[in-house]
């Protein structure tokens, strides 16, 4: 899950390089069994660009735009970075943790990511 919504956002310009589960709660709803799932997970990016990772309380975002030019300039950076755009070297690597919900059904658990941060 994790994997393909990075995949798909970043256009395939980042990659999922670890993925550990850190803790798993079981619980059910109206006889439901769900599973919460934390994890630690590190992503890598394959060449230079601008990666929108997102603002605030949202989840983060892999949206990557390769070989973008940055404004240079201590306050454009400060800028871009409120804004939750950050310049990315090629190879650069970021750690994040996060937790995905899932719902066990007739075909197998469906999992939903529920929040994900910058862990560094």
């Amino acid at each position: 899950m994790l994997q393909q919504q990075i995949t798909s956002q970043s256009q395939g310009h980042i990659k999922l390089v670890s993925f550990r589960k850190t803790a798993l709660q079981e619980f059910q709803v109206h006889g439901v069994p769900g599973r919460r799932i934390s994890y630690a997970a590190e992503v890598e990016f394959d060449q230079r660009g601008l990666w929108s990772r997102g603002v605030g309380n949202k989840s983060l975002g892999f949206e990557f735009s390769p070989n973008l030019i940055p404004a240079t300039g201590d306050i454009a950076g400060m800028m871009k970075d409120l804004q939750g755009e950050r310049q990315m070297c090629e190879g650069e690597r970021v750690r994040i943790a996060g937790m995905m919900t899932g719902t066990k059904s007739e075909s197998g658990w469906k999992y939903e990511l529920n929040e994900n941060r910058i862990s560094d």
